[in-house]
C-alpha cells in the first residue's frame, strides 16, 4: 500500500496512549510528524511520553480521561479540538482484558468492560466523524484482537467487545464512505504488553481459591499464554502498522499483526463448528464432561 507525504498540521488522537501498543503509536505518530492529542486515565504517564514526543522535535498534548465516562470522553475530545483545531486520524487503541469466567464477573464488571473496549470507541468515531466530514476526509483506526474472532475461555467479555467493535468498524466504513472517512481495523495477536500481567494480577485471588471450580484452567491458560509471548510482536512492531494505516492514500478495511493471524482466522473460520469446539478444548486442555 503506498503512502503520501503528509503535512504536519495533521492531527492524530490515540486513546490508550500512557503504554504499550498506544505509546507507542503516539510516538511513531509523532515523529511521522503528526500533532498528537494523547489519552488515557494515567496523566502523569501521559506526561512522560509527551516529553519523549517533544524531545523528537514533536508536538504533543496530554489529557487524562477515564474513557468509561461518557461526558468525560466528550470533554476530552473538545479540549483536543480546541488546543489543535481539528482530528484527522483517531486510533482507538484503549482496552483491557480481566481474566475470569462469565459466572465470576458482575453484570457491572461486563459493562465496565464493554464502556472502554468497545462503547468509548464508537462514541468517539461517531464524534470525530462530522469534523471528519467538514474537512474532507479522516482515518479511524480501530484496534481489534484474534480474542474477537477465535473463542477463548476466562475472557468471554472481553472477545465479545472485541467481536463488536469488529462489526461496528465493517459498518461505520459504509456509513461514512461518501465523504472520504477511512475505517479501519487492525486484528492484532499475541503482542509483549502488560496487559496479560495486569489480567493475571486482577484474578490472582481467583488463582489463590482452592473452590475456584476453573482453577486448573486459569493454570493451564497461564501456560497458553507464556508459551505464546515466546513469539509475540513488541508494541513498535504495532505501533509501525498503525501508521502505515493512517498515512496509506487508501487504507485497507483490515489489517492484521502479525500476518499469521490471518492465516489462523481463516483457518478455523472455515472449520464446522463442532470441529472448531474440539480443536480449541484440546489447544486450552478442556476435557468435556
Amino acid at each position: 500500500m503506498g503512502t503520501a507525504t503528509q503535512p504536519t498540521s495533521r492531527v492524530a488522537l490515540v486513546t490508550g496512549a500512557s503504554s504499550g501498543i498506544g505509546e507507542a503509536s503516539a510516538r511513531a505518530l509523532g515523529r511521522a510528524g503528526f500533532r498528537v492529542v494523547l489519552t488515557a486515565r494515567r496523566g502523569e504517564r501521559l506526561e512522560q511520553v509527551v516529553k519523549q514526543i517533544e524531545a523528537g522535535g514533536g508536538e504533543a498534548l496530554p489529557i487524562a480521561t477515564d474513557l468509561a465516562d461518557a461526558e468525560a470522553t466528550s470533554q476530552m475530545l473538545r479540549g483536543a479540538l480546541e488546543a489543535f483545531g481539528r482530528i484527522d486520524v483517531l486510533v482507538n487503541n484503549a482496552g483491557f482484558s480481566p481474566g475470569a469466567a462469565l459466572e465470576q464477573f458482575s453484570r457491572s464488571e461486563v459493562a465496565h468492560i464493554f464502556d472502554v473496549n468497545l462503547f468509548a470507541a464508537m462514541q468517539l468515531a461517531g464524534e470525530v466523524a462530522p469534523i471528519m466530514r467538514a474537512q474532507g476526509g479522516g482515518r479511524i483506526i480501530n484496534v481489534g484482537s484474534m480474542g474477537g474472532c477465535v473463542p477463548a475461555p476466562l475472557a468471554l467479555p472481553y472477545g465479545a467487545s472485541k467481536a463488536a467493535l469488529d462489526m461496528a468498524t465493517r459498518g461505520l466504513r459504509l456509513e461514512l464512505a461518501p465523504w472520504r472517512i477511512y475505517v479501519s481495523l487492525v486484528v492484532l495477536g499475541f503482542v509483549d504488553t502488560a496487559v496479560f500481567d495486569n489480567a493475571r494480577a486482577g484474578s490472582e485471588h481467583l488463582r489463590n481459591d482452592p473452590d475456584n471450580p476453573y482453577r486448573k484452567l486459569f493454570f493451564d491458560l497461564d501456560a497458553f499464554v507464556q508459551k505464546s509471548l515466546e513469539k509475540a510482536l513488541e508494541p513498535d512492531d504495532v505501533a509501525a502498522l498503525i501508521l502505515r494505516v493512517a498515512t496509506a492514500v487508501r487504507p485497507k478495511p483490515r489489517y492484521y499483526a502479525p500476518l499469521s493471524a490471518r492465516l489462523q482466522t481463516g483457518f478455523l473460520n472455515l472449520l464446522p463448528e463442532r470441529w472448531l469446539d474440539r480443536l480449541l478444548l484440546r489447544v486450552y486442555k478442556i476435557t468435556p464432561g
